[in-house]
């Protein structure tokens, strides 16, 4: 009997210092994102050929080569205005052919439409 005492006793003080205040977190605001602040979501290369690259710099290890006509999904714009062979422009990392990497925008033109883009590159390629 003592036993189960201890038992029930261990039970009942566990059961009430189990049922303190629940724990409460506190409300994280996020920035925007770049991808939300974006308005074209599609870009098509104008260039004869473009590297993708690894990240947002001209020495950055090349992902694939892309060539003129190609559609990219943007995914996000840089921050920051860069110069690259005397072009200013912004880094938009993009998606293409289940790839990812980072183009200058420079070498492509912007469309807000699959559509767009797709008569955009039909045109290139004639």
């Amino acid at each position: 009997m003592y036993k189960s005492f201890i038992v029930v006793f261990v039970l009942v003080i566990s059961l009430f210092t189990s049922c303190g205040k629940k724990a409460t977190y506190p409300d994280i605001e996020l920035p925007a994102t770049p991808l939300l602040s974006l308005s074209s979501r599609w870009g098509v290369v104008t260039s004869s050929y473009l590297r993708m690259r690894e990240k947002p710099d001209r020495d950055s290890k090349p992902v694939a080569t892309l060539w003129k006509g190609n559609i990219l999904e943007i995914v996000s714009k840089g921050s920051d205005e860069k110069v690259v062979e005397d072009k200013t422009g912004y880094w938009y990392q993009i998606t293409y052919g289940g790839l990812q990497g980072w183009v200058f925008s420079s070498y492509i033109k912007l469309f807000d439409s699959l559509d767009e883009a797709e008569r955009s590159s039909r045109e290139l390629r004639r």
